[in-house]
C-alpha cells in the first residue's frame, strides 16, 4: 500500500506525459509475464512489455525511468515468459542474452551502445529486447554470455560478430541475407513491408490469413517460384497481419500483389498454378508501363503520403473528352519526371469523391499529400505543365537576411523564424511542411520568415538547425515539438499561451478571436480603435486587473476590429464584452470604463451570476434605481391579477438573460411611480435608458419575444415609445428634444421610423434625444393634422419639421442646424464630439468648462447668458460643456474656466467670471480677436467696433466659393505682418451688401479706413506689395480734404439754409377760438 501511495504521486506527472498508469490485483497474470515478485511495475508500448528493476518507493527515479522508456530509445527488459511470447507472436526479434549483468560490466556497456540502434530497428519493424534470464538462452543451444540472437519466424540466428560495434550489428541485422530464411517466403509485418516496398523496385507479396488452410497449400506452391524470382530481383515476401485487407484496400483473403515502384497489380488467375503466376510475374517484370501509370486506390492513398510532388488525373470511364485530354497529358509525362513530379491517373470515382473531386476529368497536384486543384484547360498540356512545375518551384515564405530579421523584430507583433542549413538535403521538406501553414498563420496576424544564417540560428538556441524561433512583440521562445507537423507547429504559433505575454493585456486579431472563444471558458474581450482618443486611458485601466481576472479563470484579451465589434451590438468604441463557453451572445459591459474595480466586480458578477428571482422595489427605492441604472426594465402589475402572475412566471425565465446583457429587472406594484410615467393600463413592461422609458407594445406572456426585444433596446439604437405624461416630464427636462408623432395602423409611418432610427446616434452625439408617440389628441395641440410628424423641442419651444421625413440625412441637417438649435438667452450645452465639430466651423468660438458639481458655476452662467447674444453679434458662439475628459484633450487644468479658441486656438480668461462686462471686452478686444499671420474674419458688429477703436484699418471684401478671393487672400496674409509694423488692423469680410455702403461694386476689393474715412484701392489686388506700399502711402499721408467733400460739405449747410428759409417764411398764425353761444 505504501508503494502504490508513492506511485499516486506521480500520476500527474505522468497523464501530462501521455503515459496511463493502473493497477492489477491478479497472480495468474502476473505468471504469464514471468513476473514472480510482487509489487512489479511492467511498462508496455506497443503492446511490449518492460520490466522496472529499481526501487518502486522512490517515485522520483520511478518517474524519471518511464519518462525515459518514452521517450528515448532503450531495449526492454523482458523475462523468460515474455520473451518467448515475443518470438511466437512476431516476426523477429532480436534479443541481447546478457546473462547477470550489473551495472559498469562490459555486458552493461554493450548494452548501452546496442541502444543507439534501437530506433533504426523499430523503424524497420524488428523488435529489440534484452533479458538476464537464461532458461531461453540454454533452449537455444546458448551458453556463453553476452550473446545476440535474431529470431526470425522463430528460427534463430546467433550473431558472430563484434557486439562493441553497434553500427556493424546493425548492418548484419537488416542485411537481406540475414532476414531471408533459405527456401522460405519471408514473413513480414506491415511496417517492414513499406520499408521493402520503400526500397525495392519490383516485389511481389502474398496476403493471407494465418491458419487458413488453403493459405497453406497457396504457399507451398508459391515458395517453388521463389527462388526464380530472386534471380530476377524480385523480392518475395509474405505477410499475415491482422487488418491487412482493409489496409491494403484488398478485395479478399488470400490475395497475390505485384508492386513495381509502388505501382501494384493484383493477380486475378488461379494461385494454385505456380507456373502461370511466374509467368505473369516476369512479364510485368519486363513489360514497359504506360505513359502515365494507373493506380488503384491503396496504391494512390501511399503515393499521396509518401510522394512530395504528386499529379493525379482523375477520370471516368463514362468520360469521353477523357481519351483525348490523357493522350494529351502522355506528352508531357517525360517532363513531369525531369522536374521531379511523379504523374499517375484514376479513376476510382469513390476515392477522388473522398477528397473532393466530384466532377470528370480533373487534375490534382498534391505537395507532401496537400491537394491543389487544376482549374485551366486540360487540353493545354503545355499551360498544364508550366502550372505543375509553378507549384513545385513556388516558394512562399520570404528569405531574410540579418539587418532584415532586426527589423522585423522590432516592427512585427508577432513573427516566427524558421533557421536552417542551406546544405542539408532534410531542409526542403522542413521548409515545404511550413509552407502549408504559412498562408493560415498570416490570418493570425503570424509573419513567418525564413534565415540560413548560422550565427543567429546559434544565438537563438540551435546550433544545429532546422529549428523554430517566435517572436513575440520581441520576446522570443523556440519550437521543441516535431518540426515536421506542421498542423503542430501552427497550433503552437497560434496557442493563446505563447501568443500572450504576462505583462499585459494581449491584442489578437479576428481569426485568432474564434480560436480563443472556442476553447477558452470565460472570456473578456476590449474592443478598441486606433482613432479612439479614450481607448488608450481605459486599457490603462483594465491592465491592472488583468491578472485578477486571470486567477478567477477569466482571460482578457483586446482587438482592434469596428466590424466584429458591430456583430456583437457594439456601435461606440471603447467597449468591453464578456463571452462565456456555450452562451451564443455576449454581454456587454455598460458600466464606468474608468473605474477598474467596478469593471473587475462585474466580469467575477458574469462568470458567476446569481440566480435570484426578479426583485421588487417601491417608491424612493425605484425611482433611485430608475434614476442610475443605464438599463432598467420594469414590471408594473396590480395586485389580486391571476393573468400578471403567471406573466411574472414567465418573465422570471428571463431574469438571468436580461443579467448577462446588462439589464436590471425589478417589478412594482407602486401604482404612483406607473402614473408619473403616464402608465395607466396594468400589467405593462417599460424599458428606462439613462431615465428615458419606453414601453414594450406586445406580448408579454411570451418572454422570448420580451428578451429579444429588450436586448434590441439594450445592444441597438432603437426610438423609445413615450406616453403623453413622460413626454411632459420629458420636454420639461430635456434641453433638445425630437419628438415622432405616430399613429398606428400606419405603413409610411413605419416606413419613416426605419429611417428615422438610422440618424439616432447621430442625434445622440450632438446631444438630441428623439422619442416617438401614439397620441392624436395631443398631436392637435401642436397643430398636426396628418401623419407622421416631427416636433422639435428646444427648451420646451415647439418648432415642426416641414420637410421631407423619409429624407433622414435632411432631417439631422436640419436638427443640428445652429439655427435651429440656438436657445434664447441661454448657452448651448454641447458634449465633446459637437465641441469638436463647431471647433472645425467656427472660427471664434468661446467654451466655458465647467462641472456639475461645481457650487458656483451657476452664478457664472447667469453671468455669461447676458452677453451671449452680444457676443453672437460680434460673430462668436458661445457653448458650455461639462466634460473632465474634454478639459484634459484641451490641458484645462481647473474648472470652471472660459476659453476663447480663435480657429482652435485656445486662449483662457484669467479674469472674474463674474464680470460679464469685461468678459465682453476681453473677447472683442483686438489684442484677443487677432491671429497671427492671419486676416482676420469679421462680421458687421465687430467691424463697426474696430472703426470706433482704430484709426487705420484695411478691410479686404471677398466672396465665399470664389477661387480669385481664395487666390488674393493668399497674397495678403504674406503682408499682414507689415501692415502691423504699420499700426494698420488688417481684416476681412464675405459681406457685398455691406461692402457696397462704402462704395464697393466689385469683389474682391480693399478698402482702407482712416477714422472711419474710406478709400478703395484701385490698383491690381493680386499684387499684394503694390497693396502694401498703396497702404504705407495712405498710412503716412496729411489727411486733406478733396474737392468731392467740399461738394458735400457745402450741399448739406445749403440744406440746412433752404430748410430754415422754408419754415420761417411759410409758418402760420393761429386762428382764434369761436366762442360757443352759452359763452356769448
Amino acid at each position: 500500500m505504501r508503494i502504490l501511495n508513492e506511485l499516486e504521486n506521480i500520476d500527474d506527472e505522468l497523464e501530462k506525459e501521455g503515459i496511463v498508469i493502473v493497477r492489477i490485483d491478479n497472480d495468474a497474470e502476473a505468471k504469464e509475464y514471468g513476473i514472480d515478485h510482487l509489487p512489479t511495475l511492467v511498462y508496455f508500448e506497443d503492446k511490449i512489455p518492460a520490466i522496472y528493476e529499481g526501487d518502486l518507493l522512490n517515485e522520483d527515479e520511478v518517474l524519471q525511468w518511464l519518462i525515459e522508456q518514452k521517450n528515448s530509445a532503450t531495449i526492454e527488459e523482458v523475462t523468460d515468459e515474455i520473451l518467448t511470447d515475443l518470438i511466437e507472436d512476431h516476426e523477429y526479434v532480436v534479443v541481447y542474452f546478457s546473462g547477470s549483468c550489473d551495472e559498469g560490466e562490459k555486458c552493461d556497456n554493450i548494452l548501452d551502445e546496442l541502444e543507439n540502434i534501437d530506433d533504426e530497428l523499430d523503424e524497420t519493424g524488428i523488435i529489440f529486447v534484452t533479458t538476464e534470464d537464461t532458461i531461453t538462452a540454454k533452449k537455444y543451444g546458448i551458453k556463453h554470455f553476452p550473446t545476440l540472437a535474431f529470431f526470425r519466424n522463430k528460427d534463430p540466428l546467433i550473431y558472430s560478430g563484434d557486439l562493441d560495434d553497434e553500427d556493424e550489428v546493425l548492418s548484419w541485422i537488416t542485411d537481406e541475407d540475414t532476414l531471408e530464411i533459405p527456401g522460405k517466403i519471408e514473413e513480414v509485418n506491415a511496417r517492414m513491408l513499406e520499408n521493402i516496398l520503400d526500397e525495392n523496385d519490383y516485389v511481389v507479396v502474398f496476403f493471407y490469413k494465418e491458419g487458413d488452410k488453403k493459405s497453406q497449400k497457396i504457399l507451398q506452391e508459391l515458395e517453388n517460384i521463389d527462388d526464380e524470382c530472386e534471380e530476377k530481383e524480385i523480392d518475395f515476401v509474405k505477410i499475415s497481419d491482422e487488418g491487412i485487407e482493409k489496409e491494403y484496400d484488398l478485395p479478399g483473403l488470400p490475395a497475390l500483389a505485384f508492386y513495381r515502384h509502388k505501382f501494384r497489380q493484383i493477380y486475378s488467375g488461379d494461385m494454385m498454378h505456380e507456373e502461370e503466376i511466374l509467368e505473369w510475374v516476369l512479364d510485368l517484370r519486363t513489360t514497359t508501363p504506360d505513359v502515365i501509370e494507373s493506380v488503384d486506390r491503396k496504391t494512390l492513398q501511399v503515393l499521396i503520403n509518401d510522394v512530395e510532388h504528386l499529379a493525379v488525373f482523375f477520370y471516368d470511364d463514362n468520360c469521353e473528352s477523357c481519351p483525348e485530354i490523357l493522350e494529351e497529358l502522355e506528352t508531357i509525362d517525360d517532363d513531369t519526371d525531369k522536374h521531379g513530379i511523379q504523374f499517375v491517373k484514376s479513376n476510382d470515382a469513390k476515392l477522388a469523391a473522398e477528397i473532393g473531386v466530384f466532377s470528370f476529368p480533373a487534375l490534382v497536384y498534391y505537395e507532401t499529400g496537400v491537394p491543389i486543384m487544376y482549374d485551366g484547360n486540360l487540353l493545354d498540356e503545355t499551360e498544364v505543365l508550366e502550372w505543375m512545375v509553378k507549384q513545385k518551384t513556388d516558394e512562399s515564405i520570404e528569405e531574410i537576411d540579418r539587418e532584415t530579421l532586426i527589423k522585423y523584430i522590432e516592427i512585427k507583433e508577432f513573427l516566427a523564424v524558421i533557421f536552417y542549413k542551406e546544405e542539408d538535403p532534410e531542409s526542403p521538406r522542413v521548409l515545404r511542411h511550413i509552407e502549408l501553414i504559412d498562408d493560415e498563420a498570416a490570418e493570425y496576424g503570424i509573419k513567418i520568415v525564413r534565415m540560413k544564417d548560422r550565427l543567429m540560428a546559434k544565438k537563438y538556441g540551435f546550433r544545429n538547425p532546422p529549428g523554430i524561433t517566435y517572436f513575440r512583440k520581441g520576446k522570443n521562445i523556440n519550437y521543441d515539438g516535431d518540426i515536421d507537423d506542421e498542423e503542430e507547429i501552427l497550433d503552437w504559433l497560434t496557442n493563446p499561451e505563447n501568443m500572450e505575454l504576462t505583462d499585459h493585456i494581449e491584442r489578437i486579431n479576428k481569426k485568432m478571436f474564434q480560436k480563443i472563444r472556442q476553447t477558452t471558458d470565460y472570456l473578456a474581450v476590449f474592443f478598441y480603435s486606433n482613432d479612439c482618443k479614450q481607448c488608450g486611458r481605459v486599457l490603462a485601466e483594465i491592465e491592472h486587473i488583468d491578472d485578477e481576472a486571470d486567477g478567477a479563470g477569466i482571460k482578457f484579451v483586446k482587438i482592434d476590429d469596428k466590424q466584429l465589434s458591430k456583430q456583437y451590438g457594439v456601435f461606440a468604441l471603447p467597449a468591453i464584452l464578456f463571452f462565456k463557453m456555450g452562451s451564443k451572445e455576449p454581454v456587454i459591459y455598460a458600466g464606468d470604463l474608468y473605474d477598474e474595480e467596478q469593471i473587475l466586480q462585474w466580469l467575477m458578477t458574469q462568470k458567476d451570476p446569481s440566480g435570484e428571482a426578479i426583485e421588487a422595489l417601491e417608491g424612493e427605492d425605484l425611482l433611485n434605481l430608475i434614476r442610475e441604472s443605464e438599463s432598467l426594465a420594469v414590471y408594473f402589475y396590480p395586485e389580486d391579477c391571476a393573468q400578471c402572475v403567471a406573466i411574472l412566471e414567465e418573465l422570471e425565465n428571463i431574469d438571468d438573460d436580461c443579467d448577462r446583457h446588462g439589464i436590471t429587472f425589478v417589478k412594482t406594484q407602486d401604482f404612483k411611480v406607473a402614473e408619473d410615467y403616464g402608465v395607466t393600463d396594468l400589467p405593462v413592461l417599460v424599458y428606462f435608458e439613462n431615465q428615458i422609458p419606453n414601453v414594450f407594445e406586445g406580448d408579454l406572456s411570451v418572454e422570448e419575444e420580451v428578451l429579444q426585444w429588450l436586448i434590441t433596446q439594450r445592444t441597438e439604437d432603437r426610438i423609445e415609445l413615450i406616453t403623453r405624461m413622460m413626454l411632459e416630464t420629458s420636454v420639461e427636462e430635456t434641453q433638445y428634444l425630437a419628438v415622432y408623432f405616430t399613429k398606428q395602423n400606419c405603413h409610411i409611418c413605419d416606413e419613416i421610423l426605419e429611417g428615422l432610427e438610422k440618424i439616432d446616434d447621430e442625434c445622440d452625439v450632438f446631444g438630441i434625444h428623439m422619442v416617438k408617440i401614439q397620441d392624436p389628441q395631443l398631436a392637435k395641440r401642436y397643430s398636426i393634422k396628418t401623419f407622421p410628424a416631427l416636433v422639435y423641442f428646444r427648451n420646451g419651444n415647439p418648432l415642426l419639421f416641414e420637410g421631407d421625413l423619409q429624407n433622414e440625412e435632411s432631417v439631422l441637417e436640419w436638427l443640428i442646424d445652429d439655427d435651429n438649435r440656438e436657445l434664447a438667452d441661454e448657452i448651448e450645452s454641447v458634449n465633446e464630439r459637437m465641441l469638436e465639430r463647431l471647433l472645425d466651423e467656427s472660427p471664434f468660438l468661446a467654451v466655458f468648462f465647467y462641472d456639475e458639481d461645481c457650487p458656483e458655476c451657476d452664478e457664472i452662467m447667469e453671468a455669461l447668458e447676458k452677453i451671449d447674444g452680444e457676443a453672437d453679434l460680434f460673430g462668436i458662439d458661445f457653448v458650455k460643456i461639462s466634460s473632465s475628459e474634454a478639459a484634459e484633450k484641451y490641458n484645462i487644468l481647473n474648472v470652471p474656466s472660459l476659453v476663447y479658441f480663435r480657429k482652435k486656438t485656445p486662449i483662457a480668461y484669467d479674469g472674474d467670471l463674474t464680470q460679464e462686462d469685461k468678459i465682453l471686452q476681453w473677447l472683442t478686444s483686438q489684442d484677443v480677436f487677432e491671429i497671427k499671420n492671419e486676416i482676420v474674419e469679421v462680421n458687421r458688429k465687430m467691424l463697426d467696433k474696430l472703426l470706433d477703436e482704430n484709426e487705420f484699418l484695411a478691410v479686404f471684401f471677398y466672396e465665399h466659393d470664389s477661387k480669385e478671393s481664395d487666390d488674393v487672400n493668399e497674397k495678403l496674409e504674406e503682408i499682414d505682418d507689415e501692415t502691423d509694423n504699420l499700426d494698420i488692423t488688417f481684416v476681412k469680410m464675405a459681406d457685398p451688401r455691406y461692402a457696397r455702403k462704402w462704395g464697393v461694386t466689385k469683389l474682391p476689393a480693399i478698402v482702407y479706413f482712416r477714422k472711419r474715412f474710406p478709400s478703395i484701392y484701385r490698383g491690381d489686388i493680386h499684387k499684394e506689395m503694390d497693396v502694401l506700399e498703396w497702404l504705407r502711402k495712405n498710412r503716412y499721408r496729411q489727411p486733406e480734404l478733396n474737392i468731392y467733400m467740399y461738394m458735400l460739405i457745402a450741399i448739406a449747410i445749403l440744406f440746412l439754409m433752404y430748410t430754415g428759409f422754408l419754415l420761417s417764411c411759410f409758418r402760420s398764425e393761429p386762428t382764434a377760438p369761436v366762442a360757443h353761444p352759452k359763452q356769448a
